[in-house]
């Protein structure tokens, strides 16, 4: 509660000069600047196709690149099979093909706005490594959503790549 001094007179000071009183210019921009910041934040936050995109054809490389390191690791055959729905990775276990177990090779769907398409133009494609990490089975995958489009290339020296 505002306590006012008492002038010469014995009145109170003239209200009106309190009450027009406002923010300064300095203190408008620093809201300004401070709400911008966190539009910006909200913006860059929110994923589009380019960015949804690219982070799948990170996330594939990723786990083919493990999948050939569990390869030469084991000593034994890992397959990545895909799919128009998703993709899914094996070993081969006496002679029989198996889950490669683990949360990073859980088979893993195509998020609703990607596509996917093989390099050889099928619906369907595989990639073997073999126990030394070598692939026979050389792949281009192309993920695209959008008007964004990623190559994920596997090489026949297993070597896994990225890129537009």
């Amino acid at each position: 509660m505002p306590i006012f001094a008492e002038t010469a007179e014995g009145a109170a000071p003239d209200r009106r000069k309190a009450a027009t009183r406002g923010f300064t210019l300095v203190e408008l921009m620093v809201v300004l600047a401070i709400l911008g910041l966190a539009a910006t934040a909200v913006v860059l936050t929110i994923p589009g196709e380019e960015r949804s995109v690219r982070s799948e054809a990170d996330r594939l490389a990723a786990r083919l690149a493990g999948a050939r390191d569990v390869a030469v690791i084991e000593g034994r055959s890992v397959s990545v099979n895909f799919a128009p729905s998703g993709y899914g990775f094996e070993r081969r276990i006496g002679g029989e093909w198996q889950p490669l177990p683990g949360r990073a090779f859980a088979q893993r769907n195509w998020p609703a706005d990607i596509r996917f398409a093989a390099g050889d133009g099928q619906g369907a494609a595989r990639v073997l490594f073999d126990r030394v990490g070598t692939s026979p089975t050389p792949q281009v995958v192309v993920l695209s959503g959008g008007d964004a489009r990623e190559i994920v290339r596997v090489s026949a020296t297993g070597e896994v790549s990225r890129g537009q």
